[in-house]
């Protein structure tokens, strides 16, 4: 009698093995129907031992096989909350799309410097315009609105991904865009 690997052929290719079945050593008094087995050459069935979890059928073959985790809303809202926001300006400056790191670190910094506008008035150290650096390590140099815009627009979508992150209270059903254009 055959050694067999179950699989599901509704679930495209590659579709994971679910079960293993060595008809040889054990009576099974249920054994899936033939269209959900894959018969096994000795060395094949030999070679699962390994790794049983590593294999799947594709095109009636018997392949290896690295499951791909399905990440939760909440674990990709995580992800995205430090992996950037690519933002564009229009208006008094123009700014091709650029990433922008939201990274802790990057927040604190761009929040002090917003809480310095809003208790003085001005940039620190007075300054007319203060610079931001983007993703790639480039200097961008904005005035207060051109600062606030990208500040909050950075605030906006690492809120919005923590809210999803953390529970998801307001019951998201997507990310927020990655990618924002302003007009300042």
């Amino acid at each position: 009698m055959p050694k067999y690997a179950q699989y599901n052929p509704s679930v495209p290719a590659p579709s994971p093995v679910i079960g293993w079945y060595d008809t040889d050593n054990y009576n099974y008094s249920n054994l899936p129907s033939t269209s959900e087995l894959l018969e096994l050459t000795t060395a094949q069935w030999d070679e699962h031992f390994a790794n049983p979890n590593g294999w799947a059928v594709t095109n009636g073959q018997l392949v290896t096989y690295t499951p791909t985790p399905q990440l939760t809303l909440a674990q990709q809202a995580a992800i995205a909350s430090v992996s950037g926001l690519t933002i564009a300006l229009n208006g008094t400056i123009t700014l091709s799309p650029t990433l922008f790191p939201t990274d802790p670190s990057t927040q604190a910094k761009i929040a002090s410097v917003v809480t310095t506008l809003l208790a003085t008035g001005a940039f620190p150290g007075g300054a007319t315009t203060f610079p931001m650096m983007d993703a790639n390590g480039t200097w961008h140099t904005f005035t207060e609105s051109q600062y606030k815009a990208v500040a909050g627009a950075i605030a906006n979508y690492v809120a919005a991904c923590d809210l999803i992150a953390a529970g998801n209270p307001l019951g998201a059903t997507t990310l927020p865009p990655s990618s924002v254009t302003l007009t300042v």
